[in-house]
């Protein structure tokens, strides 16, 4: 019984191969996407997430920018720094706050009682693509 080897792939079969599977991909993720903006249900709790998401990046920057802030105070000559450090602070936790507020509206949406699902004659998927993913022209 031979073994038959196996043929290497030449270099642009590779990248016919690499730009089907990316092609691939990219229609899964606009198909996904066009789902989500056809479902209000999706919409909103696709909008929570990334409430979530961003409460957590917040989060955790702010902590870091504490530290600094704390590390850098009342060092001599860091006073401009410092200053710059404490608006950044306090600009964050106004985000912070805002995007909290949001989420609880997301969440209220999620439990409401109304939802709307729209067709793919009015969210096509062409558009997702165009909007989304296509390089702009000009």
């Amino acid at each position: 019984m031979s073994r038959r080897e196996k043929r290497k792939l030449g270099k642009a079969e590779r990248q016919a191969r690499r730009q089907h599977r990316e092609t691939k991909e990219l229609d899964q993720i606009v198909k996904n996407t066009a789902g989500t903006f056809r479902s209000s249900f999706e919409t909103g709790r696709d909008s929570a997430a990334e409430c979530r998401d961003r409460l957590d990046d917040l989060r955790l920057g702010l902590d870091f920018r504490r530290l600094t802030h704390e590390i850098w105070n009342g060092r001599p000559g860091a006073d401009d720094l410092v200053s710059a450090m404490a608006d950044l602070i306090a600009e964050n936790e106004r985000h912070y706050v805002a995007i909290e507020q949001l989420l609880r509206r997301f969440e209220d949406l999620e439990r409401a009682p109304w939802y709307d699902i729209l067709s793919a004659d009015q969210v096509p998927e062409a558009l997702i693509r165009q909007r989304l993913f296509e390089a702009p022209q000009g």
